[in-house]
């Protein structure tokens, strides 16, 4: 008998061990490998995709804020498979990675640019557990202008930071300031080491009340712009004036990668061209000719937002079908948004994201890093399940192959090579 109790007591230390259950609350704070991310919002759930892919099964855990608070702080955790392509120096170890997108794009090469400590998620025992794919629940209270907390979520300096574009277009109306501090001197976003990654589709998300299947890229930056407030002066696609009706702009606040690709592309923000501002609320939530203009700090937020009013506009990464039931994305001049679309070079409103690796990674969060950023890049696994990403030519094992591949991942028959501001410009 005694022999018997110890041949189990070693089976369940192995099986403990091996990672065949998803880890707990005190296992995803105390994983030997830990990462950072912060950035993307828009990127966030291909994130979660993409690691899910490498974990052994039935180990995923996943936790983020309470929802009715809104503050979108996340923590992905497992044991990574014990087989390639995981790289040999991380196999079979426990992993937790926490993502930030609160705040979007800038929190992450911001922070590492400036060496900043920001606030993450809070892993312990008082967090529920739910199983995977579903989240546990670890409460908190969060104040996005000054980046305090309280409850579950604590300090930390960012290793990876993911965003929608460049580090260097995060300048001007697009830099956060608050708890980030002064805008960086100049060249010094511009300088910060980082990797293109995936290309990614944004497009245009009204409210399922506006009686539009395509608006003109011309309409949508003098909506942005705050020039055109009533959707009377808007017309459909018979050239007739819409119905009168307030225009309500649903926007990202300053530093989403999001709201930088709108600013970008319809308003020619941060390119050395003259541009125009982004039109804001403010304290009062109301545009400058009175028309309602709110800033959400996540794509969930956006979306309700959206949803919620009518005659509402807003840009946001592409989805299929939209997140929001009452919300519908439109053409641009016609054209649809889609990734194939993009890929082929009809559909323009989309960026190229970023990866930024922090100085001073230890060996196996290096690994883990590039690992990452190396399956962000390449079209054999980039996720297929996402309607807005689409691979790039010339980087990882990609090339532009005609004609455009209509489904899975598709890659593009030119790229922006890093830059936004570019012209797309074929390759080989």
């Amino acid at each position: 008998m005694k022999n018997l109790q110890i041949s189990a007591a070693v089976c369940a230390a192995l099986l403990g061990s091996s990672g065949a259950f998803a880890l707990n609350q005190a296992q995803t704070a105390a994983a030997p490998l830990q990462l950072v991310v912060a950035g993307s919002s828009a990127a966030r759930d291909t994130f979660q995709t993409e690691f899910a892919a490498l974990c052994q099964a039935g180990t995923v855990n996943n936790y983020r804020v309470d929802v009715n608070n809104a503050p979108d702080f996340r923590a992905y955790s497992c044991t990574l498979n014990n087989a390639a392509p995981v790289p040999a120096a991380i196999r079979n170890t426990n992993t937790t990675i926490y993502y930030r997108s609160e705040g979007g794009s800038v929190w992450g090469p911001g922070a590492i640019g400036g060496s900043k400590s920001i606030k993450r998620l809070l892993v312990d025992g008082t967090c529920s557990l739910v199983a995977a794919p579903g989240f546990g629940i670890c409460t908190a209270t969060y104040t996005l202008d000054t980046d305090a907390a309280t409850g579950h979520l604590t300090n930390s300096l960012v290793d990876l930071g993911v965003a929608d574009e460049e580090p260097g277009m995060f300048r001007g109306e697009n830099w956060f300031g608050g708890a980030l501090g002064d805008e960086p001197a100049p060249g010094a976003l511009e300088a910060l080491p980082n990797s293109p990654g995936f290309g990614q589709v944004f497009g245009i998300l009204v409210n399922n009340s506006v009686p539009l299947t395509s608006i003109s890229k011309q309409d949508v930056a003098s909506i942005f712009a705050g020039v055109y407030t009533n959707w009377n002066q808007v017309q459909d696609a018979s050239g007739n004036p819409l119905a009168s009706g307030d225009i309500t702009v649903c926007r990202r606040e300053a530093g989403s990668g999001t709201q930088n690709s709108a600013a970008i592309y319809f308003l020619a923000q941060n390119c050395g061209v003259s541009s125009t501002p982004f039109v804001t609320g403010g304290d009062t939530n109301t545009g400058p000719f009175g028309n309602p203009v709110f800033t959400n700090a996540s794509t969930s937020s956006l979306e309700t937002c959206v949803g919620g009013h009518t005659g509402s506009i807003g840009m946001n990464v592409f989805k299929s079908p939209a997140a929001n039931a009452s919300t519908k994305y439109i053409a641009i001049d016609g054209v649809a948004p889609s990734k194939v679309a993009a890929a082929q070079g009809k559909y323009a409103y989309w960026m190229e994201s970023s990866f930024a690796k922090r100085n001073g990674l230890s060996a196996n969060q290096t690994a883990l890093a590039d690992f990452l950023i190396g399956r962000a890049q390449s079209h054999t696994t980039i996720s297929g399940t996402s309607a807005s990403a689409f691979a790039l030519p010339n980087i990882s094992d990609n090339a532009a192959v005609l004609p455009v591949a209509g489904s899975g991942v598709p890659t593009a028959v030119a790229t922006k090579s890093g830059n936004t501001c570019n012209v797309p410009v074929g390759q080989n």
